[in-house]
């Protein structure tokens, strides 16, 4: 769990997995399970920020790639994972309420 902090106050936060919560999926990369940044923190940086440090750390681990699952009914987090060079892999359901989402990868 990363925490992103401005003046003193919480605008975000991420949650990462060492590797994809099924084992048996075979999946190789880390995931990025969350980000969240406060809505009123949009649009200054901080999601850039925080993805970059994520990034960074699974880079310095020796990962090769990083995985992210969006929900589809999110076009702006679809939108902000590929400006940030994320290609999508597959379209699944989340595990939890079995709701519509594409798979992302980045090469690290």
């Amino acid at each position: 769990m990363l925490l992103a902090r401005s003046a003193g106050r919480l605008v975000g936060l991420a949650a990462t997995l060492a590797h994809h919560p099924d084992p048996a999926s075979g999946d190789p990369d880390p995931w990025t399970g969350l980000l969240l940044i406060d809505a009123t923190a949009h649009r200054a940086g901080y999601g850039r920020a925080v993805a970059d440090l994520v990034e960074d750390r699974f880079r310095a681990a020796g990962r090769g790639g990083v995985r992210i699952a969006v929900l589809d009914n999110n076009p702006a987090g679809l939108a902000f994972w590929r400006s940030r060079g994320y290609t999508a892999l597959r379209r699944s359901r989340d595990r939890e309420h079995r709701r519509d989402c594409t798979v992302m990868r980045k090469a690290l």
